[in-house]
């Protein structure tokens, strides 16, 4: 039997996972917060963790999550668990990867210096991520830290077989481009792709477009989407470029407040799909906005354990 625990936050997704695993049992943390801010946490019936795999989903979609993340794993494995299972669902600070000015802090860099620190189970600690902005960032963990990259590629397939096979797939900007070029090989679809500058931390702006999409539906796909100006300039790019039906997919719905909104208010999008890595896609209830389970994706990583 696997241990399964999850900070509150991914409580949905233990729960998904346990269902879909009869080799998950639940382990039971109590959490409190303090007046101060402090949150304390116990692992209840510890004893159960002694010699068997563990699995705690967490995140790092805020600074007060990779602590409980870190303090998390470093119980358990405090607790003699015989491995650790880190399954990090929504990687925070992935776009804060690299420093492009002098004395820039690159976030990314130093939460996964830190998870590199937990101490070592007996057969090892193994960080499962998902969908990464920037592929380099697995490459920051160090030590004996076994790091496992999965894909949402399965769910993105789905997505794609229901809009049917004359839809083509868009990227947002050059960075998805090989992928969204190899995705397209594997469907058998025709592929379309963005160059784009940045004006600002959250202003784009498009350049350049090489596609082929008029009278077309485009499924626009991007890894992640915050404040959707992104996803509104694609689409109104590819729009202009003789589009029919414009669809979005990603698999990180972040959706910072008035993203949804501001997406839907530009009226050139049909339909948002995306995954439940984040817990605010969990949040949303819209039917405009389309919410794919991640849970097989990642019991399919853990199946090796």
């Amino acid at each position: 039997m696997i241990n399964l625990f999850s900070a509150e936050t991914y409580r949905y997704l233990q729960n998904k996972l346990q269902k879909l695993n009869s080799e998950f049992t639940i382990g039971e943390i109590e959490t409190c917060k303090f007046p101060d801010g402090e949150i304390y946490h116990r692992i209840i019936n510890p004893e159960k963790i002694r010699n068997r795999p563990a699995v705690l989903i967490s995140g790092t979609i805020s600074d007060a999550a990779v602590m409980e993340t870190y303090n998390l794993a470093c119980e358990l494995v405090g607790q003699q668990c015989s491995s650790l299972h880190l399954v990090i669902p929504y990687f925070g600070y992935s776009t804060m990867e690299r420093a492009v000015r002098v004395g820039e802090v690159v976030p990314a860099k130093n939460i996964a210096r830190l998870l590199s620190t937990i101490p070592l189970s007996a057969q090892g600690n193994f960080i499962y991520l998902i969908d990464l902005h920037s592929l380099g960032v697995q490459y920051y963990f160090e030590g004996s830290v076994h790091t496992v990259h999965l894909t949402s590629e399965p769910v993105i397939r789905r997505i794609v077989a229901e809009l049917g096979a004359e839809t083509v797939l868009a990227s947002t900007d050059m960075g998805r481009a090989k992928w969204i070029e190899k995705m397209s090989q594997r469907l058998n679809l025709e592929s379309a792709y963005l160059m784009k500058e940045r004006l600002s931390g959250s202003q784009t702006r498009v350049v350049a477009l090489s596609a082929n999409v008029r009278g077309r539906d485009v499924a626009i796909y991007d890894d992640m989407i915050r404040s959707g100006s992104s996803i509104i300039n694609a689409a109104r790019a590819y729009k202009e470029a003789g589009a029919r039906k414009i669809y979005v997919l990603t698999t990180h719905g972040v959706f910072v407040p008035g993203a949804l909104e501001n997406m839907k208010k530009c009226g050139l999008i049909e339909k948002i799909f995306c995954t439940d890595t984040h817990p605010q896609a969990e949040t949303v209830c819209d039917d405009w906005v389309k919410i794919y389970d991640i849970a097989p994706v990642i019991n399919s990583g853990l199946l090796t354990i």
